[in-house]
């Protein structure tokens, strides 16, 4: 049996409203927030671990514009931590500075470092960077321990005061997991508008392509001077709040490996997300939580893991994830065959 029908009219598979595509992506950020809120009344015996996984992202999340998507690796987070830590503790130990003043402070002065360094390094291409930036982590090591005088030496700084608004003092694990989680959600916000920018659009044609980038006005180093800024700010804050957190700052808390895992973590997780950072944070600051044996192998295990994720993985264990929702999507998804058309225009339905 035949029916003819007008082409603009065809059966199409039906769509969802753009009402409902939207209430579908604002769904689930708006349930893992509940989540987040929620987690302290949950786990309360696990808040010190995840107090440090938000330290750690914080200062590991200003690296995916640069990393994602100028494809520079930088390896002197650490630097930045130090400024934030050692400096929080001269500013209010010694110069009575209010604790959240030196937190801003501290914040935009690496900024501005990053920046001078940057007006150089950025200059180089591939890993020649990287060496540039690894030598900052290894001069950041040595001066945290010979400096006595600002550092405190290999025994470290002791005394820190805690986070302070006013007559509001962040002591608690919980408070200071409330406000890591909201300093968390900013610099993913901010990140994540940076990658979507015309500076993220220009870092992007840095790094698929440089010279042809070169050829179309683009001035990679200041874009990824400002990149490399970003990350500066936020790896500053960590530092601070990781010394406000502890009342403490130790040449340990900056060394070389340190600055290693902070890139570890944004290459398992993936560097092209706000999220890829937390999960890789939340497996290396997670895992030796397992037992002081397996903490002993944790450098091993991590390796490990870089490997197998690089490899098969390439866009990180959160890209992973993403795909493979997709791939569940496209076979769920009922297939419409087109139907058969006479010559006359008409169309069959079988």
């Amino acid at each position: 049996m035949t029916t003819a029908t007008s082409p603009s009219t065809a059966t199409n598979a039906p769509r969802p409203a753009p009402q409902t595509r939207l209430l579908t992506r604002g769904a689930l950020p708006l349930a893992a927030l509940v989540v987040a809120i929620l987690i302290p009344f949950v786990v309360p015996s696990q808040m010190s671990l995840l107090v440090t996984v938000g330290i750690f992202y914080l200062a590991s999340i200003g690296l995916t514009p640069l990393i994602g998507q100028a494809g520079q690796v930088s390896l002197g987070q650490t630097l930045f931590m130090a400024i934030g830590g050692y400096g929080a503790a001269v500013l209010t130990m010694k110069l009575h500075v209010p604790t959240a003043v030196a937190a801003v402070l501290l914040a935009v002065l690496s900024g501005i470092v990053a920046l001078v360094f940057g007006a150089g390094f950025l200059r180089l291409r591939g890993y020649y960077f990287a060496l540039a930036t690894l030598g900052l982590a290894v001069a950041t090591a040595s001066l945290s321990t010979a400096w006595t005088s600002v550092t405190g030496g290999p025994s470290g700084t002791a005394g820190i005061p805690s986070l302070q608004f006013g007559s509001v003092v962040v002591f608690s694990d919980t408070a200071n997991y409330y406000l890591l989680l909201a300093l968390g959600l900013a610099a993913a916000w901010i990140t994540s508008n940076l990658r979507n920018s015309q500076t993220g659009r220009a870092l992007a044609a840095v790094g698929n392509d440089s010279i042809a980038a070169g050829m179309l006005g683009i001035q990679a180093s200041h874009y990824k001077a400002k990149a490399f800024a970003v990350s500066a700010v936020t790896a500053s804050l960590a530092g601070s709040l990781y010394a406000f957190y502890l009342r403490y700052f130790s040449p340990e808390m900056v060394n070389v490996t340190i600055a290693f895992s902070i890139v570890i973590m944004v290459a398992i997780g993936g560097s092209r997300s706000a999220v890829g950072p937390l999960i890789g944070a939340l497996l290396i600051q997670g895992l030796p939580q397992v037992g002081q044996t397996f903490s002993n192998w944790m450098p091993l295990v991590a390796g490990v893991v870089l490997i197998i994720v690089m490899t098969y993985f390439p866009s990180g264990l959160w890209g992973a994830i993403l795909s493979g929702i997709a791939s569940v999507k496209h076979r769920l998804t009922p297939r419409t065959t087109a139907p058969d058309v006479s010559p006359n225009g008409s169309e069959t339905h079988r």
